[in-house]
């Protein structure tokens, strides 16, 4: 009995990693090509800013009245950001500004767990033995939805004002507390884990997470990133 019932946990296990893993290529063949047009676009933004004799993004380009891209600008927020000189902070603030730059590694985990607690709450609507990954996926998205929220309002904090930035922050915060009260739910009543009160709400955070990564993405390619 125990070795049929460790047997249909791996065979569990195995679906959830394929449909993981579909899920995973299916995102990653989208990249190169966008990625390509990104690439192009920033060398014809460069060729348009930039005047005989001056740097990328320089002082002379900026002195003739050209105004810097969304892409330039978030191109130069990390060239600022790497070459900042920390060492008077204290370790406090040294500790806060590490913190926030773990936000572009720390937000894929929730954009990983919800979707994919979705996916399997969906397909195992009716199986039991389902209920166990659906927890687990929630729960894991639930921990890491506040810490990516936290992580990105210190990353935004010296940034200027900006109503795209505005918007991406708070519905970061709104992922971040609505994400963790999943997790709780999750965890204090697992029976309710594939019913539909929980697929209602994991298809609204799945959809909250793709509009907050057209903002995160608008912020740092431009708004227009996503034309055909």
């Amino acid at each position: 009995m125990i070795a049929l019932n460790l047997f249909a946990h791996l065979r569990l296990a195995r679906r959830v990693w394929v449909m993981l893993g579909l899920v995973l290529a299916l995102l990653g063949t989208t990249s190169p090509a966008l990625a390509h047009k990104d690439h192009e676009k920033k060398h014809a933004e460069k060729a348009q800013i930039v005047q005989p004799g001056a740097a990328p993004g320089g002082p002379a380009a900026m002195q003739s009245g050209a105004t810097a891209t969304p892409s330039q600008h978030g191109e130069m927020m990390d060239g600022m950001d790497m070459g900042m000189d920390r060492s008077n902070m204290s370790l406090f603030e040294r500790l806060l500004d590490w913190f926030g730059r773990l936000h572009p590694m720390v937000v894929h985990f929730p954009i990983a767990f919800f979707p994919a607690a979705l996916i399997t709450a969906i397909a195992g609507r009716r199986r039991p033995s389902f209920a166990a990954p659906v927890q687990f996926l929630v729960v894991a998205g639930g921990i890491f939805a506040p810490i990516a929220a936290g992580a990105g309002w210190l990353a935004g904090m010296g940034a200027d004002s900006d109503p795209i930035l505005d918007y991406h922050r708070w519905l970061g915060a709104v992922i971040g507390v609505g994400g963790a009260g999943l997790g709780i739910w999750a965890w204090r009543r697992p029976w309710e884990d594939r019913g539909a009160g929980m697929v209602l709400a994991l298809t609204a955070i799945t959809i909250a997470i793709a509009v907050q990564g057209f903002l995160g993405a608008g912020i740092t390619h431009g708004m227009d990133h996503m034309m055909f």
